[in-house]
């Protein structure tokens, strides 16, 4: 029951900020677009060329509808950590930079002329041809369980081989284990020992949600028993040889 309740509350908290993103966009958008233009060539917004007052602006409208007070001083130097891929103290500050920088590369994408051709230019690709993000999440659409790869930053999808590891690209079927839990049906973790990476995918023919990056946060637990589950074959793996 606390778990249901820590989940619920979690989910009005996104919904919250998510609101927020669109608020945003709706207002802000045009006067952003106007002062980046995309590359000749995938990928076309670069998360790191992303405008950085604009992520900046985005947060401080999310910690302000949070009801929490952030200095420039404080956000910049929590922005700056994040993008050296340094460790940010404030989990919740840092969720919400998250949030940001994707509400900033959603607008892009979004804006971008030649996603039919992109998407066309990207099949089989293991990187978002829009923001350069790696692939780590892929969806099977209804009705026939078609295969695409889903952008966790900017949210563009792009097609994918039916099977075979998208962070890699190895097809070897023998390679590849697939994790299931009960509690999360039409979610598969799909973990490879080619590269000992997993990714995780979302059948939609059996799982009904209409928006996968709230899924992918509800569904965290199945990330701790990927990542569990390959240290404990890669120790195995050291103790054979």
């Amino acid at each position: 029951m606390i778990g249901v309740i820590m989940m619920d509350n979690a989910f009005q908290t996104y919904r919250l900020l998510k609101e927020e993103v669109k608020r945003w966009q709706d207002e802000r958008g045009s006067f952003w677009i106007n002062r980046l233009s995309p590359a000749k060539v995938p990928p076309y917004y670069p998360i790191k060329e992303l405008p950085e007052k604009a992520v900046l602006e985005l947060c401080q409208r999310l910690n302000k509808v949070s009801n929490i007070l952030v200095s420039e001083s404080m956000l910049r130097d929590a922005w700056n950590k994040f993008m050296a891929l340094k460790p940010v103290k404030n989990n919740e500050l840092l969720s919400r930079l998250q949030i940001a920088l994707c509400g900033v590369a959603q607008l892009y994408r979004n804006k971008i002329v030649e996603v039919e051709n992109s998407s066309k230019a990207s099949t089989h690709s293991m990187t978002c041809p829009i923001c350069g993000e790696l692939a780590g999440v892929s969806v099977l659409s209804p009705p026939n369980g078609n295969r695409f790869v889903h952008c966790s930053i900017c949210g563009h999808e792009w097609t994918a081989k039916r099977v075979g590891c998208i962070r890699c690209g190895s097809e070897e079927a023998s390679m590849l284990t697939y994790l299931q839990s009960d509690e999360f049906p039409g979610v598969e973790m799909i973990v490879c020992k080619e590269c000992w990476q997993y990714s995780k995918e979302y059948d939609l023919r059996v799982l009904s949600t209409r928006d996968i990056d709230w899924e992918t946060i509800r569904t965290l637990s199945l990330d701790y028993a990927a990542e569990k589950w390959l240290s404990e074959h890669a120790r195995l793996l050291e103790s054979v040889h």
